[in-house]
């Protein structure tokens, strides 16, 4: 790889990061799944750098990757069973909840507004999860990582139509999963 090529590489990682491991996080739920994901699918682009479009926008072809890198890593899971060792994991070092408080420089969050936050994106997770592979991709790709219809169809490699009609459908059965969510805390949804 050139040297100029290598610099434009180093610019779009740099630039692109963060973004696929979002997309990646929530299509798995799993911080390290979405990890790996992230880092094998810019191993494949580096290895395919030659046969990058330019003239493609560079999300769409790095989302078009890491959806193969997702279906690919389904595809494993569903041949060998995983075990989650999270609950197995030592305790931290004895720092409460009081003492990390204290740390919080002034203006940041608190124990309180955090544990809120936590529970909706928790929530939020939870309702992707129960979400089909198909619809969940449309809407993370739509609504968390803002692409436009025609560059989801590229990345799902779908007709446009069919993304609509996706999103529209990810959008009513996480509704759905919301109000499970709420009637099982004893809450109130609102329209």
């Amino acid at each position: 790889m050139a040297r100029r090529d290598l610099v434009q590489w180093e610019g779009l990682w740099r630039d692109w990061c963060r973004k696929a491991y979002r997309f990646a996080y929530r299509l798995t739920g799993n911080e390290q799944d979405a990890q790996d994901m992230t880092q094998e699918a810019f191993a494949r682009a580096f290895g395919h750098w030659d046969r990058y479009d330019g003239d493609r926008p560079f999300a769409t072809w790095l989302f078009e990757i890491l959806r193969n890198v997702y279906l690919d890593s389904i595809r494993r899971a569903r041949r060998r069973p995983a075990v989650g060792l999270d609950r197995f994991a030592p305790p931290t070092d004895g720092e409460t909840a009081a003492s990390r408080a204290e740390r919080l420089p002034d203006g940041a969050e608190g124990p309180l507004e955090a544990l809120s936050r936590e529970e909706d994106e928790g929530m939020i997770r939870r309702a992707l999860a129960e979400l089909p592979d198909h619809y969940r991709a449309a809407v993370v790709l739509r609504d968390i990582e803002g692409l436009s219809y025609d560059e989801i169809a590229r990345v799902l490699d779908c007709p446009v139509g069919t993304v609509r009609s996706r999103i529209h459908q990810g959008r009513r059965l996480l509704g759905l999963e919301f109000e499970r969510a709420a009637e099982k805390k004893g809450g109130v949804v609102y329209d």
